[in-house]
């Protein structure tokens, strides 16, 4: 067994037990009610201040590059006229 098949084997042993893993976390937190309060302590957690502080850069870095893309945009258009 060369090397490539074997990094190939590995991948597909890894790909595998993270989707069992998965699976498994899903049925359980189904079976338990887990997911039934899922939503509500995501909202909670995007309510709070602290995860408002710190996603307020990442909003204001897409932001900016939507108006950057807006305004490439809108000189295209121009020069195209």
């Amino acid at each position: 067994m060369n090397m490539n098949n074997r990094q190939g084997v590995m991948t597909a042993v890894i790909t595998t037990a993270a989707a069992g893993a998965a699976i498994y976390g899903i049925t359980r937190g189904v079976q338990n009610g887990t997911f039934q309060r899922l939503p509500q302590q995501l909202s909670n957690a995007m309510n709070n201040p602290t995860v408002q502080q710190v996603a307020k850069p990442f909003q204001n870095m897409a932001n900016n590059q939507n108006l950057q893309d807006l305004t490439n945009t809108l000189g295209n258009n121009n020069s195209q006229q």
